[in-house]
């Protein structure tokens, strides 16, 4: 395998490789189904779970700490964030080198949703706000873990022409989890206990049909990674000058991770700053926000990647998703009204719907190695990870710029990250 950035082909899992199979892990027709319809029934309480923890902290620290709430959960949030950024590319690197005989993902999407519910009854049932964030922060780590585990099955099972269309419905179903977990949450927000346990038991309940009748593949130790610790430390993460695929790949999302960090974590502020929306009332505009984007995430999570595997292209659709989510945020920094705000809205989600879809699927066409196909996806994970750390860290400066409330400085910066992550695309050679 060459390395230069001119002449490195991606090894695609799927596809065959140094390293890979000649034909994903199921090879029928009949196999590769049933892989799909067991990967995506998981999917419906992976992401519940994975959208409604951190709310459900925030209710919980809220009911046992009201007066300081706001740093409380501020900090055990960042602090889980910085965990993460170790504990699940660590997790990936491991799963990569596990000999079990009940394959390399099962035993970490278990073992990662059991500790989680242990830390979840933890944080459900002590009084204590700093055995809350302890119990938290082991069980948001322990989540991504397993969460990841689960996240490469499609990578390794399912055909490269059809890997598109099935992240785009597991991204649908992440976008209606954000308003189903709230929703569930809400509903339980008198009952700690369940708070905090339902959507883990609810992750449960929905993978065991993938637990058990999934054949999770058992490799010998001649068919993975060596089990090193200094030589894993060395290669956890992936050598951009090697796998310039890789970097080009990472970077861009990294950029379009900014931008929709950055339109995120200020959108309610910016509603009451700029468009002046009463307090009480901004929680139904964002609601509302998200009622009229729902149908868009519906035909954009689902219709790119058909799109996608259709034409087999991913590039171009990921370049074109990045100027939709930049569109969005210029027109979201000029609005002057809820009307103009709510159509920048649906443009970003138009374009976030299409990249987060596409773009895992350009991921899992680059990865270097699909013996190390966890530990890489997970690097990819962190692509979006590390700006939900630094934008809540450098926003507030940037807001600050001039008179203050300078949200069209942070989000036309934001856009232009966007800009430069498209222009990344032709940089990425041997994927189309």
């Amino acid at each position: 395998m060459t390395t230069s950035a001119e002449t490195t082909q991606s090894v695609d899992p799927a596809a065959g490789g140094p390293h890979g199979p000649a034909h994903p892990e199921t090879d029928t027709a009949g196999s590769t189904a049933k892989t799909i319809a067991l990967v995506l029934i998981a999917a419906v309480g992976m992401y519940v779970m994975a959208m409604s923890l951190s709310t459900a902290l925030s209710l919980r620290i809220a009911s046992v700490a009201p007066d300081t709430k706001d740093v409380l959960y501020s900090r055990i949030v960042s602090i889980g964030a910085f965990a993460m950024l170790v504990v699940v590319p660590l997790a990936g690197a491991l799963s990569d080198r596990t000999t079990s005989r009940f394959g390399r993902r099962r035993p970490w999407i278990v073992g990662g949703l059991l500790v989680t519910l242990l830390g979840a009854l933890v944080v459900g049932a002590s009084p204590n706000p700093l055995v809350i964030g302890a119990a938290y922060i082991v069980a948001v780590a322990a989540m991504q873990a397993g969460f990841n585990a689960y996240a490469v099955i499609p990578v390794e099972a399912v055909p490269d022409a059809m890997r598109a269309r099935v992240m785009g419905v597991m991204g649908l179903f992440g976008a209606l989890a954000f308003s189903g977990g709230s929703y569930l949450t809400g509903a339980l927000v008198d009952q700690p206990l369940l708070l905090m346990t339902v959507p883990v038991l609810l992750a449960l309940i929905a993978s065991l049909p993938l637990l058990v009748l999934y054949r999770d593949p058992v490799k010998v130790r001649t068919e993975v990674p060596a089990l090193d610790v200094r030589s894993m430390a060395v290669g956890m993460l992936v050598n951009p000058r090697k796998h310039p695929n890789f970097g080009w790949t990472w970077l861009a999302r990294f950029l379009a991770g900014m931008a929709m960090a950055a339109l995120f974590t200020y959108f309610i502020y910016f509603m009451i700053d700029v468009l002046h929306v009463p307090l009480p009332e901004v929680g139904a505009k964002a609601g509302l926000l998200t009622l009229i984007s729902a149908p868009v995430s519906i035909i954009f999570f689902t219709g790119s990647g058909w799109l996608s595997d259709k034409i087999g292209r991913r590039k171009p659709i990921v370049a074109v998703a990045a100027l939709f989510m930049a569109a969005g945020l210029v027109l979201g920094a000029t609005a002057s009204s809820f009307t103009g705000f709510a159509v920048a809205w649906v443009v970003f989600a138009v374009g976030q719907a299409a990249y987060l879809t596409v773009d895992l699927a350009l991921c899992a066409s680059v990865l270097p190695d699909s013996r190390d196909a966890g530990k890489d996806m997970a690097v990819f994970g962190l692509a979006l990870n590390i700006p939900n750390i630094l934008v809540p860290a450098l926003g507030p400066t940037v807001l600050a710029l001039g008179a203050g409330q300078n949200y069209a400085a942070l989000w036309i910066g934001a856009a232009v990250l966007c800009i430069a992550g498209a222009a990344l695309m032709p940089l990425i050679k041997g994927v189309r």
